[in-house]
């Protein structure tokens, strides 16, 4: 808990946040250093965008929750499919350090399966149906990945094999380790001949909270002198019971907003509301080797749509003050 804490002062005390609420769907990317790029007739805009890990609790600890399967299997487990990593979501849209299914996790009562401890209750809890339902480890471990059903009708097929030997190569070689969350740090910018925006933030996911800190700068130039003529800090907290709702607020030097976000990370709104109520919404649907769209509105309509080939992006953006540019994003 103490570095939990220092984590939280350090974030507070050196990086201030970011002025689009986009900033509350990237806790959901891949770890790793994520750049976008796009420009239009007036501005050409960046930002880069770190997703790491820190130590969030010892995965024996974690496994105190687990009571009707063996816990050096869920230990094995949580490696095949997440590289104890809380926040990780596959291709399929499986989440967490158990790869549950949102379908899945509701049928046992699991609210927010990016919750280290609902991810492996909910998890430990299937295994159990499972069990009772085909009497067979081997049979259990590889209905895991293969589907129930498919197995009842159809026996254990090459892909439910291999995963239950890659499972149990995995339990035989569990020991206690580390499991990780998500942080985030990030800058942006836009720059044109006159003037300068330019915006910093972080954040990171602890249980069912997220933490966030941002800052806005905006500098213009006139009769060659350079001033600032914008500051602004921004600090934010959500509150995240469900995999697909959360709510919060954060507050800056001129306002006080609620924030709502709604959807999984793969379709996902998140709306600001003020005493004016609705002061910015974001819209994003984000699949894979197919089709993406973001929408921003707040003073301004901003729209981004493309195709995207694994992690790479490209697509073209449309204003509302009748600017069209080119997006890339890696």
């Amino acid at each position: 808990m103490k570095k939990f804490f220092l984590l939280i002062t350090i974030f507070i005390a050196t990086f201030i946040f970011a002025e689009k609420i986009d900033i509350y769907n990237k806790i959901f990317y891949n770890p790793g250093l994520h750049m976008e790029l796009y420009t239009d007739s007036m501005f050409l805009n960046f930002e880069y965008t770190l997703i790491g890990k820190y130590s969030y609790i010892d995965s024996s600890e974690l496994l105190h929750y687990v009571w009707t399967v063996d816990k050096t299997l869920i230990g094995g487990q949580m490696y095949v499919e997440s590289n104890y990593y809380t926040h990780a979501i596959s291709s399929s849209h499986a989440i967490g350090l158990l790869q549950m299914k949102p379908i899945v996790a509701k049928d046992f009562g699991i609210n927010n399966l990016f919750n280290p401890i609902d991810n492996i209750t909910g998890s430990s809890a299937y295994h159990n149906y499972l069990y009772k339902l085909l009497q067979s480890e081997k049979k259990e471990i590889a209905a895991y990945y293969q589907g129930p059903t498919s197995v009842l009708k159809n026996g254990i097929n090459s892909d439910g094999l291999k995963y239950y030997k890659k499972v149990k190569k995995a339990q035989k070689n569990y020991k206690n380790t580390k499991i990780y969350s998500p942080f985030i740090l990030g800058i942006s910018g836009a720059v044109s001949q006159d003037s300068l925006n330019f915006n910093s933030y972080s954040g990171l996911a602890y249980k069912n909270l997220e933490f966030y800190s941002l800052q806005t700068l905006k500098f213009n130039k006139e009769n060659d002198i350079t001033q600032l003529n914008e500051f602004n800090i921004n600090f934010g907290i959500l509150y995240f019971p469900k995999s697909d709702f959360s709510m919060g607020s954060n507050y800056n030097l001129n306002a006080f907003n609620l924030i709502l976000r709604t959807g999984y990370p793969w379709a996902q709104n998140v709306v600001s509301l003020n005493k004016d109520f609705v002061n910015s919404f974001y819209f994003n649907v984000d699949y894979k080797n197919g089709l993406w769209i973001k929408l921003y509105v707040d003073k301004n309509l901003e729209f981004l749509s493309g195709f995207s080939v694994y992690d790479i992006k490209f697509g073209i953006i449309f204003k509302s003050n009748y600017r069209i540019g080119i997006y890339m994003s890696l």
